[in-house]
């Protein structure tokens, strides 16, 4: 069975990621546990008098209180929610699960990625008010912790499909078991995984013969028309370069493999960071490293 986290703060976001998670299980039936962490970080001033009861101290349990029962009425309508979509989707075998904690949100979704073992993380890459350094940075803290794929789905209006994704390739020897993980992260799905690395002109000869040993690992998917393997020279603009590639294969998910020593960087050449992958409005999906 297949188990999905789905990190959430109940914001317009949500949605969108939710169904993303719906749409994954879809083929497969699984669990899609939600999790939410509440701010109870509320400061409680000392009192003046030490044998009485601080009515700073008596409003900040009282807005606790207030905050978690609020916490817990959207996790239920949002539970409702999904679970009223699976019946009118005649989706087989989907059961919807929810945790509610208070604490520091990175801390906690690590700690239950380490109990909960999911298979897949999808979350938002903006929270509340399309607050992308706050969201942003979580998504990010759990790309670089969790040991399992993580999913960062972008503020868009509709489920877009996994049916053609592209894998940035840097051609490490890293790139066999990011494809493997790919293949069995998607096992069970209809697909096409675009293995692709963007080189500068005129460096071809290396890459090519990478790309090619990379690709003969996976002869049979080959065979099968389930996977390809290119190089796509950037003669212009890097952000083009990408974009045209994501346009010209109608590309819905874009995998990558990020590293430790710096999010998101080295991916295609020397050149492209994150800031072009974050451009592409396309969903993304990190590969934890071996």
């Amino acid at each position: 069975m297949k188990k999905i986290l789905v990190p959430v703060d109940f914001s317009g976001h949500t949605g969108i990621t939710c169904a993303y998670a719906l749409e994954y299980l879809r083929h497969t039936g699984g669990e899609i546990r939600l999790f939410h962490t509440y701010f109870d970080q509320i400061i409680i001033s000392d009192t003046n008098f030490p044998d009485s009861v601080s009515m700073t101290t008596l409003y900040n349990e009282g807005l606790l209180k207030e905050v978690i029962a609020l916490a817990e009425r959207n996790m239920n309508d949002l539970k409702a929610e999904l679970e009223e979509k699976i019946r009118a989707g005649a989706l087989q075998g989907i059961t919807i699960t929810s945790v509610l904690t208070g604490g520091e949100i990175e801390q906690e979704l690590k700690e239950l990625c380490l109990s909960y073992h999911p298979d897949l993380v999808i979350m938002g890459t903006t929270g509340k008010g399309k607050n992308i350094n706050v969201w942003g940075q979580v998504s990010t803290y759990i790309i670089t912790h969790a040991k399992v794929p993580v999913m960062t789905v972008p503020d868009i209006e509709s489920f877009r499909g996994f049916s053609n994704i592209m894998f940035a390739a840097d051609l490490t020897d890293w790139n066999t078991h990011s494809v493997k993980v790919i293949l069995d992260t998607f096992a069970g799905i209809p697909f096409h995984l675009y293995c692709v690395h963007f080189l500068l002109k005129g460096k071809t000869t290396d890459e090519t013969e990478k790309m090619k040993a990379l690709g003969d690992r996976f002869a049979e998917e080959q065979v099968k028309g389930q996977l390809s393997f290119e190089l796509a020279e950037v003669t212009e603009d890097n952000q083009k370069a990408i974009d045209r590639f994501a346009a010209q294969h109608s590309v819905s998910l874009i995998a990558f493999q990020p590293y430790k020593h710096g999010f998101l960087y080295n991916l295609f050449t020397k050149n492209i960071t994150k800031k072009n992958l974050f451009a592409t409005n396309i969903p993304l999906l990190a590969i934890p490293a071996v």
